[in-house]
């Protein structure tokens, strides 16, 4: 993962961002590219009456801002330790980070982003969303994957390969219907042939799935949570598996997301 994504805007959630994909950065050898987008097509828009000179000064003091982020961010950054960039651009904010993960191995996002359903679900590369003020900054503790044996899980595996090498312990957890179930063996066969050797775990569900996940996570100490990102569309307007949306509404532990 030595090609990180980083969208961000003046939220309250940039400094989140930034210091997890700099902590990922020095664990990988990576590059930050910093993205800053506004989508200056969308506000010029014209009105009657007067409205498209109103139009005018807002996107020229939106430029303005942008423009201040970008020196901002770029005067944080020259001071660490690791190569970055900073990119602005007049996209919208979600094709414009469809655009920039073409070349990334990673992107990295805040679960309290309200675009992070919408940009995990469109874009080819796995998502690494953290909760408000819970930066991910250890990538040595214990990780859980959960696994349900689809397309998604194992997409997301994969994509984690780099992270779960750094981890001090793996945990394949499987939620079963019946205790007595077979836990993910064929994953953590996979895993081992990539010496990494993950503890499996077939665990009877407490309630609802998602809180079941999260209740083991604690319990297993995980700093990071991979799990395959179950949708039938990018469009928000469509729900993503209860489980997923529960997963991205409660978890206090950051989550890497694959499609």
């Amino acid at each position: 993962m030595r090609s990180i994504l980083c969208p961000i805007d003046g939220a309250k959630t940039l400094d989140d961002r930034l210091e997890t994909a700099l902590a990922l950065a020095r664990v990988t050898q990576g590059h930050v590219s910093v993205q800053i987008a506004s989508p200056f097509a969308e506000l010029a828009v014209w009105e009657p009456f007067g409205g498209a000179a109103l139009t005018a000064e807002v996107i020229d003091q939106v430029r303005q801002e942008d423009a201040a982020l970008a020196a901002r961010v770029d005067a944080r950054l020259a001071g660490q330790d690791v190569p970055f960039d900073v990119v602005q651009t007049a996209r919208a904010p979600i094709p414009a980070a469809y655009a920039g993960s073409r070349f990334a191995d990673v992107v990295v996002t805040s679960l309290a982003d309200p675009l992070v359903e919408e940009l995990a679900l469109g874009v080819r590369s796995p998502v690494l969303a953290v909760p408000q003020g819970k930066p991910l900054l250890d990538f040595a503790g214990p990780v859980m994957i959960a696994w349900d044996g689809g397309i998604e899980s194992a997409h997301a595996l994969r994509a984690a390969l780099p992270l779960l090498a750094q981890a001090s312990a793996v945990h394949l957890v499987m939620v079963e219907e019946k205790a007595d179930a077979l836990p993910a063996l064929d994953a953590a066969a996979y895993l081992s042939r990539h010496d990494i050797h993950a503890e499996t775990h077939a665990i009877a569900p407490n309630g609802p799935i998602a809180a079941t996940l999260l209740e083991t996570a604690g319990r297993l100490g995980a700093g990071l949570i991979v799990m395959g990102l179950f949708g039938r569309s990018r469009l928000r307007e469509l729900l993503l598996g209860g489980v997923s949306r529960a997963m991205l509404d409660k978890s206090a532990v950051p989550l890497l997301l694959a499609h």
